[in-house]
């Protein structure tokens, strides 16, 4: 199957400025980067050579609230963060400076900012520079930082050359299309189903499984529905496509229904399915969001998968421009190419 997408931003570390390629992740709070002293970690963040960079102590506010493990070493504050898949990181928690492109050209700096530097890393995590987390439990961490608001446009995962993929911090973020409420839960942002529809049809869900328990996950490829959800979407999608295509188990993957066949061409006409949100808000999954193809594109799987929790990953949220508020607690929606948002 296609390995799993994460998307990359720029951001530049300490005095004078180190820039990194971080993976952007609503799914967790925690920015973090390797370090010197890594074991085994190939592209390193030196703190000696930022001016800006200074240690937290075990003490401090940070610290004392941070979402995640932590514990006092050498009068420092260690953290270790586990990740859905397993990987985890863990290091030191301290302050820098962090320098930002504006759309203009210009640079934006924010003081003191919160963040990892992580002296162990193990499992996916270990091939990334560091993550930006833009979950924010309280008023330490980066998102709220930098405003309470952000916004990210996806455009085709799969398609390497698109140019237009953006993430704007602060007031500048775009709040457009359908919104729908939202909470904080273990370092999540969720969002409440209430829906699921395939072309016409409405699917019979169990909506107490769904209520302020969807997380919606920049860090994630995949979607993920618990089995009240997913049984009725798989059954519906089985009705739809056995008897035309041939069912085919991958080994790599999993219990995912495959199928042998061209996507393209097989699933011309696959109507749209649409996960109805609270508040009226609507995500429409096309044949691009809904299956996956291997990579040698003789067969394809359904990339919405079974869990014991409730997920909304990247592939989901192609071609849609997603806005978090989170002093109102809302996400927006807007359906568009992400090219049509550049000035």
């Amino acid at each position: 199957m296609e390995d799993g997408t994460v998307f990359l931003v720029n951001i530049s570390i300490g005095e004078p400025p180190v820039p990194q390629l971080m993976a952007m992740d609503t799914g967790s709070s925690l920015i973090w980067v390797h370090c010197t002293h890594c074991e085994r970690c190939k592209i390193v963040f030196d703190p000696k050579k930022s001016s800006t960079y200074r240690k937290l102590s075990p003490d401090s506010p940070q610290c004392v609230n941070l979402a995640y493990n932590h514990q006092e070493r050498d009068f420092q504050c260690l953290y270790e963060i586990r990740y859905q898949d397993l990987s985890t990181s863990r290091g030191l928690l301290a302050l820098d400076k962090f320098t930002f492109l504006t759309s203009t050209g210009g640079t934006v700096e924010v003081p003191d900012v919160m963040f990892g530097c992580a002296l162990n890393t193990h499992g996916s995590v270990r091939d990334l520079n560091g993550i930006l987390g833009l979950e924010a439990p309280n008023k330490y961490y980066f998102a709220a930082r930098v405003g309470n608001k952000f916004s990210y446009c996806i455009g085709n995962i799969s398609d390497t050359q698109y140019m237009y993929n953006q993430l704007i911090l602060g007031d500048e973020a775009i709040l457009q299309g359908d919104s729908t409420p939202m909470q904080t839960k273990e370092n999540h942002y969720v969002l409440t189903l209430e829906g699921i529809s395939v072309g016409e049809k409405q699917l019979t869900i169990n909506q107490d499984d769904f209520h302020y328990n969807v997380a919606i996950d920049s860090g994630t490829t995949q979607t993920l529905l618990v089995k009240s959800a997913y049984e009725p979407l798989v059954t519906e999608v089985k009705n739809l496509l056995n008897g035309m295509l041939q069912p085919i188990r991958l080994r790599n993957a999993g219990d995912q229904l495959c199928y042998l066949g061209n996507m393209e061409r097989d699933l011309k006409g696959f109507p749209i399915v649409t996960l109805h949100l609270a508040d009226g808000a609507d995500i429409n999954l096309d044949v691009e969001a809904m299956f996956q193809r291997t990579i040698d594109g003789s067969a394809f799987c359904m990339a919405v998968v079974e869990s014991s929790e409730n997920l909304l990953g990247i592939r989901a949220q192609q071609y849609y421009n997603v806005g978090f508020d989170l002093d109102a607690m809302r996400v927006s929606f807007q359906r568009i190419d992400c090219e049509l948002l550049e000035d």
